[in-house]
C-alpha cells in the first residue's frame, strides 16, 4: 500500500512544540494501526492548532488508509491489476482501489490544506499522486497546472513539508518532480497514456522554459508517435539547454541517422564518444553511421 505522505514528520525546528508532540502521537498511532488512537489525536491537534497545514497532512493521510480496498476477484486482471495464478494459469485478480466517498473526504481535506498554505507544494503534488493512483490523469493535469499557474501569477515561493524550503532550486526540482509523473504513464507503453506524458512535459516547456526535461520528453513522444522530424527537433532544443546528456545526444544520433542527416548524425555521435557513459551506445551508433551514403 502507498501513502503519499505517511509519516513525513521528521520533528524539525520548523515544527511548533504543539505540532512536534501531536505529530509523535500521531506517529505511533498510525504504525500501531490504532483508529481510535489516531482520531483522536487529530481531534485534539485541530483544536490546538486549527491552521496547521501539517494537520491537513496527517488527516488525509489517516482518511486515505481508510478508504484504502484491495479487491480480489475471478475476473481477468484489469488495466494495472495483478493476475492470480494457479499452475501457471490465471484464476483471478487482485486490484488495489480506494472506497469512493472515504477517497472523495480525503481529497477534500487536502484542497482545504490547501486553502490555508497555498505555497505548501507538497500538497498539490499529493493531492496530484491521488488521481494518478485511481488512473484519473485529466484531474492530475488539472492540479498540476493550477498550482503551476498560481506560482506564475505572483504566488508564494513554494515550500515544502513541514514549510520547509524546497531541497533544491524550483527551476531544478518542480521539472525534476513532473518528470517522475511521466513515468507511470510511459512504462504503461499505450497511445493513450503516451499522451498524458505529453501535457505533462508541455507543463515542464512552458513552465520551465529553461529545463531540458520538456523537449527531452516531448522528443520522446513525437519519435514514439511516429512523427521523427518534430521529434528531432524537440531533441535539438534539449542538447541547446542542456549541452553533453548522453541519451539526448543518443536520441539525436539516432534521429539523424533515420533522416539522413550524415553531418548532423557524425557530430551527435562525436560528441556522445567523449562521454564515457555514451560510449556503449555511440559504438553501435557508429555502425550505422558508417553506412550512410
Amino acid at each position: 500500500m502507498r501513502f503519499l505522505f505517511f509519516l513525513v514528520f521528521g520533528l524539525g525546528a520548523s515544527l511548533t512544540v504543539a505540532a512536534q508532540t501531536f505529530a509523535i502521537d500521531y506517529r505511533r498511532a498510525m504504525q500501531a494501526r490504532d483508529t481510535a488512537k489516531t482520531r483522536k489525536v487529530l481531534a485534539a491537534w485541530q483544536l490546538k492548532e486549527p491552521q496547521n497545514p501539517d494537520w491537513y497532512v496527517a488527516k488525509f493521510n489517516y482518511q486515505l488508509r481508510q478508504a484504502y480496498r484491495v479487491i480480489v476477484g475471478n475476473a481477468p486482471a484489469a488495466g494495472r491489476g495483478v493476475a492470480v495464478q494457479q499452475k501457471d494459469k490465471a484464476i483471478g485478480s487482485m486490484n488495489e482501489g480506494y472506497e469512493p466517498k472515504l477517497l472523495a473526504a480525503a481529497r477534500t481535506t487536502l484542497r482545504e490544506g490547501i486553502k490555508v498554505a497555498p505555497e505548501r507544494l507538497d500538497m498539490r503534488f499529493g493531492l496530484a499522486k491521488s488521481y494518478e493512483m485511481t488512473h484519473e490523469p485529466a484531474a492530475q493535469i488539472e492540479v498540476l497546472t493550477v498550482a503551476l499557474a498560481e506560482r506564475k501569477a505572483g504566488g508564494k515561493p513554494w515550500r515544502w513539508q513541514e514549510g520547509k524550503p524546497l531541497p533544491e532550486p524550483e527551476a531544478v526540482f518542480l521539472p525534476e518532480n513532473l518528470e517522475e509523473y511521466m513515468l507511470p504513464y510511459w512504462q504503461a507503453d499505450t497511445p493513450e497514456d503516451a499522451e498524458v506524458a505529453r501535457q505533462l512535459a508541455e507543463l515542464v516547456n512552458e513552465y520551465y522554459p529553461a529545463s531540458s526535461l520538456g523537449p527531452f520528453n516531448l522528443g520522446m513522444y513525437y519519435t514514439m508517435t511516429g512523427q521523427e522530424e518534430k521529434g528531432y527537433s524537440f531533441f535539438q532544443q534539449a542538447n541547446t539547454r542542456r549541452p553533453s546528456d548522453w541519451q539526448t545526444l543518443a536520441n539525436l544520433t539516432r534521429l539523424a541517422i533515420k533522416l539522413n542527416h550524415k553531418t548532423e548524425a557524425q557530430r551527435y555521435l562525436a560528441d556522445l564518444q567523449k562521454l564515457p557513459e555514451g560510449r556503449p551506445a555511440a559504438a553501435d551508433l557508429g555502425k550505422e553511421v558508417r553506412k550512410m551514403k
